[in-house]
């Protein structure tokens, strides 16, 4: 096997654990990953315009006020790009945040940087994918 096609299956490895594991964190409501993979100055775009940062997101995580029942992605497609990576996918999930069901599915993308040999998430936004959200357009989570 060549060096490329082992670095490639390393990387998508990589990936996948990584997807694996924010899927379990967000269901378990465990910070432990987040606190790690989240570089330090995260922005989250939500799929209704509003930002966040690494901060807010644990505390909502950590206080209950974002909470899954289900969460699952698919369709996963990473690019790298030097020690910058695009991770774009499809998540469903069925959840709240706060008083507020979020169920439904979305599109998302994370930009990773690899820092200290591990990728780190700098930035991550959601895209509501129309016809199958219950949220209102007021609606804000993470």
């Amino acid at each position: 096997m060549d060096q490329n096609a082992t670095l490639n299956d390393t990387i998508r490895q990589e990936f996948n654990d990584l997807d694996r594991g924010w899927v379990a964190a967000y269901l378990q409501g465990t910070t432990e990953l987040f606190d790690r993979v989240w570089a330090d100055g995260f922005i989250f775009t939500s799929p209704f315009g509003q930002f966040t940062n690494k901060e807010q997101e644990i505390a909502d995580i950590r206080s209950g006020d974002l909470a899954f029942e289900s969460l699952s992605t698919g369709d996963i497609t990473v690019k790298v790009y030097g020690n910058t990576a695009v991770m774009a996918g499809r998540l469903t999930m069925k959840g709240r945040y706060k008083d507020r069901d979020i169920s439904g599915q979305y599109s998302y993308t994370n930009v990773l940087r690899q820092q200290q040999e591990s990728w780190r998430i700098v930035a991550s936004h959601a895209a509501h994918i129309s016809g199958n959200n219950s949220c209102t357009d007021n609606c804000v989570f993470g």
